[in-house]
């Protein structure tokens, strides 16, 4: 009777595992293109360069040179009936059109530099153009590997961008309803409950997250565990999902906010923030990246409709951090994080001391770190100088921590940030002498007829440069627009803080004006109505 048992044991098992070999062979018939590096070229140089690297110490780099290319073979072609590998020096954007998704575990070469624009009186920072390494119109179906996303897509004006390669590998704040946790390869992913990252507790949106939460294991390693391991990196949350074909699908174990973005979508677009190549994949997160792929080549019809120039726009979600600021929390946990932070490097320069003393040569990060300073610890007064003085609303509020929450609470609505800024808002008089928000669609209904009106059609003017891409020159023109798309206009932050229109193609492709081009188009504007 126990052998009866153990051989319908031993035939269930048998079952189970040619079950899950038939679905492995199950391939998607979708072509997939590989970008990455191949052992059959020469190293790259300057491994010093993260865009190289992906944040690898040089050693690991080395040792890890030539191996991914493989594991990401093997594994697609595990589950795809076509898959094309290149080495990113030799790949051309006609390779992307010629398959269904392209993955980019590198960047292909820089055909463009990176422009910084400075005031020519002042030498002050006004703007940078970022390099380039696709061409602007680059809208294939593409699934990017870590640093990747925002490397090849600063450009083209992705929201999938550099807030921080700081991301080790683990998943946090994962909305597992998802389709890519659903199929076409379905696996249930294992939460198990972690440490909160200090940076989720210590944001201002984090104080109400447990010191535990529920996390899912993507790496079997991650460069926290100090062994020179490639980084995976996060986008920025704020107002990711503002404009239609945009998602956040998870974050991450980072040193960022909860909202950072660790696996995301724009458009076609697709970002898995994890560094891991299939070799340090979990058996999951194998298949949870191969449904991504799936995923991606579903949406690639796509397109991104907003794009996100500057990076570093503020959403109106930092006038709530602004206010976080005012706090003694918020102050004392500033404290202490520079205090461990000190702490940390000290050991780190000891570590670094003993490594230069055994002959060993140290890398140009290793040598900043041995020659840096211990970080000032500012008085609260330095601290709210240093956060809220440098703000230009701060002429009005000063340092008063109550004038400068009632004067961010009371004009919540009227909040702006220029095309370019660097992390700045301010308020627009313009909406506010109306009393309606710039992010209620019945602000652009109103300065059409005030046009139409012809009361105060400069005020007007203004408000709809600002605020849309469009140009026109009459009051008619500006009504037929907006009573032809008025179902389908939505507002965008991080787009540069205008109304658009849910339509790819409805949309002219230029960016925000600033308040200098709005004030030229104007004076423009004014002159011709004399002539």
């Amino acid at each position: 009777m126990k052998n009866y048992i153990k051989l319908i044991a031993t035939l269930v098992l048998v079952l189970c595992i040619t079950t899950i070999k038939a679905q492995d062979i199950d391939k998607q018939d979708i072509s997939v293109l590989y970008v990455g590096y191949s052992s059959e070229k020469p190293m790259p140089e300057n491994l010093e360069s993260s865009r190289i690297s992906g944040g690898m110490t040089p050693e690991r780099f080395k040792e890890e040179y030539g191996k991914r290319m493989p594991a990401f073979e093997e594994l697609l072609n595990k589950y795809f009936t076509k898959v094309t590998s290149v080495d990113a020096r030799d790949y051309n954007e006609e390779m992307s059109k010629a398959h269904d998704v392209t993955i980019f575990d590198q960047a292909p070469d820089m055909i463009k530099d990176r422009v910084i624009h400075n005031d020519p009186e002042t030498g002050k920072f006004i703007s940078m153009e970022p390099a380039k390494f696709v061409s602007d119109d680059f809208d294939s179906p593409s699934v990017f590997i870590g640093h990747t996303s925002s490397v090849i897509g600063a450009s083209l004006g992705s929201k999938l961008d550099w807030y921080c390669l700081c991301l080790d590998r683990h998943a946090h704040h994962i909305k597992t309803e998802h389709a890519i946790f659903k199929g076409p390869y379905k696996t249930d992913i294992t939460l198990e409950k972690k440490a909160t990252p200090k940076g989720v507790l210590k944001a201002f949106d984090g104080q109400d997250v447990p010191e535990e939460i529920p996390m899912w294991e993507v790496n079997s390693e991650g460069y926290k565990d100090g062994k020179g391991f490639r980084v995976g990196m996060v986008a920025r949350g704020w107002g990711f999902e503002d404009s239609p074909h945009s998602e956040i699908i998870s974050s991450g174990v980072c040193t960022k906010q909860k909202t950072a973005v660790a696996l995301g979508r724009h458009g076609n677009f697709f970002l898995w923030g994890f560094a891991g190549s299939p070799d340090y994949m979990t058996e999951e997160a194998k298949r949870v990246f191969v449904n991504a792929i799936v995923y991606t080549h579903e949406h690639a019809d796509d397109k991104m409709i907003v794009r996100k120039y500057n990076e570093r726009i503020a959403t109106k979600q930092y006038i709530d951090e602004m206010i976080f600021y005012t706090t003694e929390k918020s102050y004392l946990s500033y404290v202490e994080f520079l205090k461990d932070f000190n702490e940390n490097s000290l050991k780190e320069k000891e570590k670094l001391k003993e490594k230069k003393a055994s002959g060993k040569d140290l890398t140009q990060v290793e040598k900043m770190i041995l020659n840096s300073r211990p970080q000032e610890i500012l008085t609260r007064e330095g601290y709210l100088k240093k956060n809220i003085g440098r703000n230009s609303w701060s002429s009005i509020t000063g340092l008063d921590t109550l004038a400068i929450r009632k004067y961010l609470n009371e004009n919540r609505d009227y909040f702006y940030s220029e095309p370019d800024a660097f992390y700045e808002i301010k308020v627009d008089e313009d909406v506010k002498s109306l009393g309606v928000a710039n992010t209620n669609i019945a602000v652009l209904d109103k300065a059409i007829t005030m046009l139409e009106d012809n009361a105060d059609a400069d005020k007007a003017y203004r408000i709809l440069m600002r605020y849309t891409l469009e140009d026109f020159k009459t009051a008619k023109e500006w009504r037929t627009w907006f009573n032809t798309y008025r179902d389908k206009l939505f507002f965008t932050e991080v787009g540069g803080y205008v109304w658009m229109v849910n339509d790819k193609n409805a949309n002219p492709r230029v960016r925000p004006r600033s308040e200098s081009d709005i004030a030229l188009k104007e004076s423009k504007r004014q002159h011709n109505s004399k002539i």
